[in-house]
């Protein structure tokens, strides 16, 4: 019997041999694939599971204003949530006390009061960048004073730089923090931290525990599939929850935050490959799929959440972005929003995990009386469920497209258009106790959400 790696690696050699713009036949759905939903907590998920990553520079840019209706309620759908303002832009465009706000060089009093204005509307609460490469303790400390005013509750968290293990040592990065920091903490009472935000996980364990005793409220780390060479659907499909690599950042990250006795950790950004994504790949069926394994993984290992990096950017196109963007107007949204809707949709409650006997590119996952199954196979499968405990009644909510190279993705039969709305029709599912067969078609995923007895 061939071992699950080499199964895995055999229906790799499938994709591979497909062409990624061929739509699948309508087979009839494989038989023998199983799903059992276990009982056991294997961690939990909790409400703001999914958020965003932006450049800082979209502050100045006017982006977060409660007068872009069609974002406030694309923000809406999926929070209350945490919106992560950072990026490479963090270290680049400075605080400017006197400025009258509106330019994207730079950040002003005013673009600070609309961000808060913008997070009131939406319920989003906001990790807030400040520059550290560039900049110099006064400056920060006057912008986190202001910033802490103008966002009041909204306020997460500060966070001190980005991905400064690809400009300081560990040490430097560690003295300059705590400079920033406890300068900070004296001109504003409580105010909290994430950290360090690098893209490797090297540092977590040192920096959670010299920073944990100090108070750091977020262990915060940064991952990405890889590169633009060799980026590809299949090279997605398994590195999300099967990935060795996400899998040892995300236990680095639990082992971090427990010894150092941290509150939370969150993936602060996140997304398919770097530098923006690949069109044809990070915005189609495929990466919708990809980006539900990806939030298991971090939840099965403790994560808080991710923050999906998106909006636009000067440095070059956001192909990945979850909201598609002309100017500061949304136009619509792709995939890895339609995977954090689905997402949203299970709701917060504990985690389970599901034994599934079937194809390796098939996943599945329990989150409170809910269940989804993840079916990144270029075949449509017939599945046998076996939830956790009796239900009432169950409804489907499938994510869909005509192949996994497609960016025409429905949810529940509705589109999300470009103003956050979103008329789902779940279909109902037949019961026997606690089980229920759901066909799923090739590259698709299905939330079933249950009511209990």
């Amino acid at each position: 019997m061939l071992s699950r790696a080499a199964r895995t690696a055999a229906c790799l050699t499938v994709l591979i041999g497909l062409s990624t713009v061929v739509t699948f036949s309508a087979r009839q759905p494989g038989t023998g694939v199983t799903v059992v939903v276990g009982t056991a907590t294997a961690g939990s998920v909790g409400s703001g599971f999914v958020g965003f990553s932006y450049e800082k520079d979209r502050l100045g840019a006017g982006t977060f204003d409660p007068g872009n209706r069609p974002l406030v309620g694309l923000f809406r759908l999926l929070g209350p949530s945490v919106l992560r303002v950072g990026g490479n832009l963090v270290d680049m465009v400075e605080w400017n006390p006197d400025g009258r706000g509106g330019e994207a060089s730079e950040v002003a009093p005013a673009d600070v009061t609309r961000l808060g204005e913008f997070l009131r509307a939406t319920g989003w609460s906001a990790l807030y960048g400040i520059n550290l490469k560039t900049n110099t303790v006064p400056r920060a400390v006057a912008e986190a004073r202001f910033a802490a005013r103008a966002l009041g509750g909204s306020l997460l968290a500060f966070e001190l730089g980005n991905e400064p293990d690809a400009y300081l040592s560990q040490s430097a990065y560690q003295d300059s923090f705590e400079e920033y920091s406890a300068a900070i903490r004296a001109a504003v009472p409580g105010a909290r931290f994430d950290g360090p935000g690098t893209l490797t996980d090297g540092w977590l364990s040192g920096f959670a525990a010299r920073e944990g005793p100090r108070g750091l409220d977020v262990l915060a780390m940064h991952a990405y599939v890889g590169g633009h060479r060799g980026a590809s659907i299949p090279r997605l499909l398994v590195s999300g929850a099967s990935s060795q690599r996400f899998a040892a950042f995300e236990q680095a990250l639990g082992r971090a935050k427990s010894t150092g006795r941290i509150p939370s950790w969150r993936m602060t950004e996140t997304n398919s490959f770097v530098q923006g994504g690949v069109p044809g790949i990070s915005d189609v069926q495929a990466a919708a799929l990809w980006s539900l394994d990806l939030m298991y993984g971090v939840a099965a290992h403790g994560g808080d959440g991710v923050n999906f990096h998106g909006g636009t950017s000067t440095q070059f196109p956001l192909s990945y972005s979850p909201i598609a963007f002309a100017g500061i107007r949304p136009t619509g949204v792709r995939a890895v929003y339609y995977g954090g809707l689905l997402w949203t949709l299970a709701g917060a409650g504990p985690l389970r995990r599901a034994a599934v006997t079937g194809p390796p590119l098939l996943s599945a996952w329990g989150i409170g009386g809910n269940v989804i199954i993840d079916n990144k196979n270029p075949w449509p499968v017939r599945v046998t469920v076996r939830l956790a405990v009796p239900a009432a009644d169950a409804r489907e909510y499938l994510l869909t497209a005509g192949s996994l190279s497609s960016a025409a993705i429905t949810l529940a039969g509705s589109t999300v258009d470009a103003e956050g709305g979103f008329n789902p029709s779940p279909a109902p599912l037949s019961l026997s106790g606690n089980r229920f067969v759901i066909d799923l078609p090739a590259g698709s995923a299905a939330l079933v959400r249950t009511r209990p007895h």
